[in-house]
C-alpha cells in the first residue's frame, strides 16, 4: 500500500530509509515490528516508523461489506473488469477481491496480505514460496439453475440475506463461498448459510 510521509526522517542505521514530509512512500511489509514498516522510495527500501507516515485511502478496498452488497456495487459498473476489495466474511483477517465478468460470472480471490496486489513481484517470485502469503481463486460460473431445499426457517440478520422457511426451494446463484451462498427465493434475492440447505434435483 502506499503512504505519505508526515514529517522528515533521517535513516541512522543502514537497513532504514529517509523520507521527506510529503513523499509517497510504498509499504512493502507492515508486520515486521509494531513500531516500524519496511517500505520503498526512489527504487530503494528500508525500514520506516510508522508514526511517520500515514497510510493513503483507495477507492477500490469497502472494508467491511457483505458479498450481497458487493456484488450489488460491481453490478451497477458497465464494464467487465471492474473490481473491489472488501475482507473476507467467511475468513477474518483475509480479504476478497470480486471481479465483474459477464451475468452471474465472478472471479473471487481470497488473500491475506493485501500488499500482495500492489507489487506484481510477489506475485511471480514469492507467492508460492512465502507463509505469509497465500491466494485462493474461485470462479462462479452457473450455467444451469441449481435448486437447494430449506432444512430450517432462516430470518435475516442483516441487510443482504434472504429469509425462507422450511421446506422452500432456493435458486442457488453463487455457491463460491463454503459457509454462504447466493440465492433466489420468493422473487427475492440474498445471501443464506449454506448449512441450512440441501441439494436437490428440481426442473424449474
Amino acid at each position: 500500500m502506499e503512504a505519505i510521509a508526515k514529517y522528515d526522517f533521517k535513516a541512522t542505521a543502514d537497513d532504514e530509509l529517509s523520507f521527506k514530509r510529503g513523499e509517497v512512500l510504498k509499504v512493502l511489509n507492515e508486520e515486521c515490528d509494531q513500531n516500524w514498516y519496511k517500505a520503498e522510495l526512489n527504487g530503494k527500501d528500508g525500514f520506516i516508523p510508522k508514526n511517520y507516515i500515514e497510510m493513503k485511502a483507495h477507492p477500490w478496498f469497502f472494508g467491511r461489506i457483505p458479498r450481497a452488497r458487493a456484488e450489488e456495487i460491481l453490478n451497477k459498473q458497465r464494464h467487465d473488469g471492474a473490481f473491489l476489495i472488501r475482507e473476507s466474511e467467511s475468513a477474518p483477517g483475509d480479504f476478497s477481491l470480486s471481479v465483474k465478468y459477464k451475468p452471474l460470472f465472478y472471479i473471487v480471490i481470497t488473500f491475506d496480505k493485501i500488499t500482495v496486489l500492489f507489487y506484481p513481484k510477489f506475485l511471480y517470485s514469492s507467492v508460492y514460496t512465502k507463509p505469509w502469503c497465500y491466494l485462493h481463486v474461485s470462479i462462479v460460473h452457473l450455467q444451469h439453475p441449481t435448486y437447494v431445499q430449506a432444512l430450517f426457517d432462516f430470518d435475516p440478520q442483516e441487510d443482504g440475506e434472504l429469509g425462507f422457511r422450511r421446506g422452500d426451494f432456493i435458486q442457488v446463484l453463487d455457491n463460491s463461498d463454503p459457509n454462504w451462498w447466493k440465492g433466489a427465493c420468493h422473487a427475492q434475492t440474498g445471501m443464506f448459510p449454506r448449512n441450512y440447505v440441501t441439494p436437490v434435483n428440481r426442473n424449474m
